[in-house]
């Protein structure tokens, strides 16, 4: 059978797919230290549940780490350890091992072919970027591994759709558009789902919930770089409770329909 993700249902209008959710699932499975990686389901359900994807951003391996342990602790359940981390690879790998039940971990800021791949062999399980790249995508199809491009125009966003994504982030929406650009944009694209970033933050998180938005990636507004090389992850932790709590005060996302 072939492995589908949902599109979202937001209303009328045409259905859009990308060819990613229609693909059937590898064969082999992927398993890391926990069992069975997660699937592009598990992955687009979970993104669903907690509608937060921290971004994991540092000058050296040993404080991003830090900053992803702090987020962890604090309930954020998607780690999005950035390419813009030394040795990120080491970093994913590390957090895979020791993370708890529930918690995933992915790659952003992945620009090629090679990074995806190093990715993926460090026990990623998604693949964010701030861009469409027909390398990565190809990547991401071949391993069945959710897959997160960037776009922001509707063009944009259905050439990504087309190359195989599952969720797009829309970027930076939070300092170009913001809210009210999710909204135009969710009339002729209801069933694509969307990731703001780009600008995310406590006071808008649930605004752009409520604009059409399956979730929120949040960069500096949560594991600001400057917080890890100071040390203060018990502040990163605290952001990541007051995230957790200000996404859960937002209503129940619409039913799904396959």
């Amino acid at each position: 059978m072939p492995q589908r993700v949902p599109a979202v249902d937001a209303g009328s209008g045409p259905r859009v797919e990308s060819a990613a959710m229609t693909k059937p699932a590898p064969q082999a499975r992927h398993v890391d230290i926990a069992g069975a990686r997660a699937g592009v389901q598990d992955v687009f359900e979970t993104v669903r549940a907690h509608r937060l994807v921290s971004v994991i951003r540092a000058a050296d391996p040993a404080a991003a780490l830090e900053a992803a342990r702090a987020v962890i602790r604090g309930g954020i359940a998607l780690v999005e350890v950035t390419y813009s981390v030394p040795d990120a690879p080491s970093v994913m790998r590390q957090l895979v091992e020791e993370k708890p039940p529930g918690v995933l971990i992915g790659a952003g800021t992945v620009l090629t072919e090679r990074e995806a791949r190093a990715a993926i062999d460090a026990g990623a399980v998604f693949l964010i970027a701030p861009n469409v790249s027909g390398a990565v995508a190809g990547v991401a199809r071949e391993a069945g591994l959710f897959y997160c491009p960037g776009a922001y125009t509707t063009n944009e966003i259905l050439h990504a759709v087309e190359m195989g994504a599952h969720l797009v982030k829309v970027y930076p929406v939070g300092v170009a558009g913001g809210p009210d650009y999710i909204k135009v944009i969710r009339d002729p694209l209801p069933r694509v789902p969307l990731l703001a970033a780009g600008g995310t933050n406590l006071d808008n998180v649930v605004p752009f919930l409520a604009a059409g938005c399956v979730a929120c990636g949040l960069g500096g507004a949560l594991a600001d770089p400057a917080l890890a090389a100071a040390g203060r992850f018990a502040e990163i932790e605290a952001r990541a409770r007051a995230f957790v709590a200000r996404a859960a005060s937002f209503a129940a996302p619409p039913p799904m329909r396959a």
